[in-house]
């Protein structure tokens, strides 16, 4: 039997300011439980730089931030909640960005966003056990915490 894989591809943001990273409390599979980059998937009709600013609107309620540049691609395989036995691929478009921290108001009715909600988060409390692994991978990239 050949094993299923689904592919999915992601545009996210890591925002950081001054020793501080913007997370989502992150509730949705296939990651359950844990800080995440704002972002998501990529709708078919979109480019990558509107469905960035799509997802970031949607999970902050940020509609107004500067993307600086592309950061990183990762990518991640884990069981696909939608085919049994199969494989998700998911392939991560991320882009280091700013914002005015001091003007916007963080504010999310995404389901996805758990209870802890979205909060700016010292980095050097975020450990790998507690955020995505695309979080981790990105912020190894940004050379905030050491591999």
């Amino acid at each position: 039997m050949t094993e299923q894989t689904r592919l999915r591809v992601t545009v996210n943001g890591l925002f950081v300011d001054a020793d501080e990273v913007l997370l989502i409390h992150q509730m949705t599979l296939p990651e359950i439980d844990c800080w995440d980059l704002p972002g998501g998937g990529l709708e078919p009709n979109e480019t990558v730089l509107e469905g960035l600013h799509r997802e970031i609107q949607e999970e902050t309620g940020i509609t107004s931030f500067e993307v600086l540049q592309l950061l990183a691609v990762t990518d991640s395989f884990f069981p696909d909640p939608l085919i049994s036995g199969g494989l998700l691929h998911n392939v991560n478009i991320v882009y280091l960005c700013s914002v005015d921290r001091q003007s916007c108001i963080l504010h999310s009715s995404d389901p996805e966003i758990g209870s802890k909600g979205i909060q700016w988060i010292p980095i050097r409390t975020i450990t790998s056990d507690l955020c995505s692994v695309r979080c981790w991978q990105s912020l190894k990239a940004f050379s905030l915490l050491s591999p």
